[in-house]
């Protein structure tokens, strides 16, 4: 293999040539004259083409900016579904083995119904999605102060049962968003086929 390759390049004429005197200068030049706000992207193929074959993309600042709005929402995004996933790690499982399979249960049912809701985005939905995570917090924030309560209180039949209580809530909070998803989807499918 490594004759192989010491052949190839032996067969290949690659340019060594020096660069004409002042190169550099004019370079520097014309990079200095494009200024700090027009910047390009420039195909490296383009150095083999005339002036009038050349396309350069100009990275405008609405674009820029789109380009972090977006970034950001996948952040925010992936730290939503991480701190659900965090919140719900411990407290019922603490108790029996048999409360750490229903707490399992209800986390991967909330986290596929989460998922469920979040393939459904679409600017028709994005009102009640909104409303469903916010709606999804504040439980979040409820389960955080029963379980400070379990960690007083572990003994309490009552703390266990609010715990079991807002997963359900939460659950059902999900189903309540699908299902208004749903009949929106139904309602603008009924809407269009009555004004065709």
């Amino acid at each position: 293999m490594k004759k192989h390759m010491k052949d190839w390049f032996a067969e290949q004429d690659f340019n060594t040539e020096s660069l004409p005197s002042g190169h550099r200068s004019r370079f520097l030049e014309k990079l200095n004259a494009a200024g700090e706000e027009d910047v390009s992207i420039i195909d490296k193929h383009d150095l083999d083409r005339t002036d009038e074959d050349k396309k350069v993309i100009s990275m405008n600042s609405w674009f820029k900016w789109s380009l972090v709005a977006g970034l950001a929402l996948l952040i925010g995004i992936a730290g939503f579904n991480f701190t659900i996933k965090t919140t719900m790690n411990d407290g019922l499982s603490s108790v029996s083995p048999e409360m750490a399979q229903a707490q399992d249960f209800f986390t991967n049912t909330i986290h596929l119904e989460l998922e469920k809701l979040n393939k459904e985005q679409s600017p028709d939905t994005e009102r009640i999605i909104i409303d469903a995570k916010n709606a999804l917090n504040k439980l979040e924030a409820d389960y955080k102060s029963i379980k400070a309560d379990f960690k007083i209180n572990n003994d309490s039949k009552a703390v266990i049962a609010a715990m079991i209580q807002n997963f359900q809530n939460r659950i059902d909070l999900l189903e309540t968003a699908l299902e208004q998803i749903e009949q929106l989807k139904n309602f603008k499918e009924q809407d269009n086929e009555t004004i065709i």
